[in-house]
């Protein structure tokens, strides 16, 4: 438990925190070298990695296959956070107004 206390006071986070910061600004800044900083819903530019999102293209959620939609790499994109969690609205409210 030291260790991790030590780790907490010099990053001034939880460590996974800091582990799952730096992923994300390693894959922006890789997405950025091979151009795919792009957002899969409007294809504007996504500037930073504060708005970056990590999406599947198609759900993987009650899919046939889920644990093959979540692990595709093929099925994965880049897009803002607000037009990710727009599109996660829109399809909860679909699938809402079909039990309806």
């Amino acid at each position: 438990m030291k260790g991790k206390q030590e780790k907490i006071r010099q990053l001034g986070m939880n460590p996974s925190t800091a582990s799952n910061r730096l992923n994300k600004q390693l894959l922006f800044s890789l997405g950025k070298r091979l151009d795919m900083q792009w957002c899969f819903h409007c294809a504007a530019e996504i500037e930073g990695v504060k708005d970056m999102s990590i999406e599947h293209k198609v759900p993987w959620m009650y899919s046939e296959d889920p644990a093959e939609l979540f692990f595709n790499l093929d099925n994965i994109a880049f897009s803002h956070k607000s037009c990710n969690y727009g599109a996660a609205r829109k399809e909860i409210l679909a699938k809402d107004t079909n039990f309806k």
